[in-house]
């Protein structure tokens, strides 16, 4: 009788880890940029990143919030991964690398990743 249930024990553990679904596939900050990026752009459509201050100068101010420049108090504006004819720069799409932005295709310095066309929408 304990041999039997012991098989049972066995049979459920082997045949519930053989149904066990794949994590998607992540990278060093936890997040799932692959499924990120499907969502990033369609259409005319712009996913916001993060909140950085309009002055070149203080490209380094970000937030995940709405809100107002540490430097100058002028209102945070959102940075948002956008289409080609409408991008202003490529940058990072990861929040603490939002200061890595350049004028061509190319990787971040920091992490590697991809950089995106983005712009900041001033209102």
């Amino acid at each position: 009788m304990k041999y039997l249930w012991m098989t049972v024990v066995l049979a459920v553990f082997v045949v519930g880890c053989g149904q066990e679904k794949a994590a998607p596939a992540t990278n060093h900050d936890g997040h799932n940029h692959a499924a990120m990026e499907k969502t990033a752009a369609p259409a005319d459509a712009e996913k916001l990143i993060y909140y950085t201050c309009p002055m070149e100068s203080h490209k380094h101010i970000h937030s995940r919030e709405p809100g107002t420049c540490t430097e100058c108090n002028m209102t945070l504006v959102p940075g948002v991964i956008t289409t080609e004819d409408k991008m202003e720069y490529y940058g990072c799409p990861m929040l603490i690398h939002s200061h890595v932005r350049q004028d061509s295709v190319g990787r971040c310095a920091e992490c590697k990743m991809e950089l995106k066309p983005m712009r900041l929408k001033k209102a």
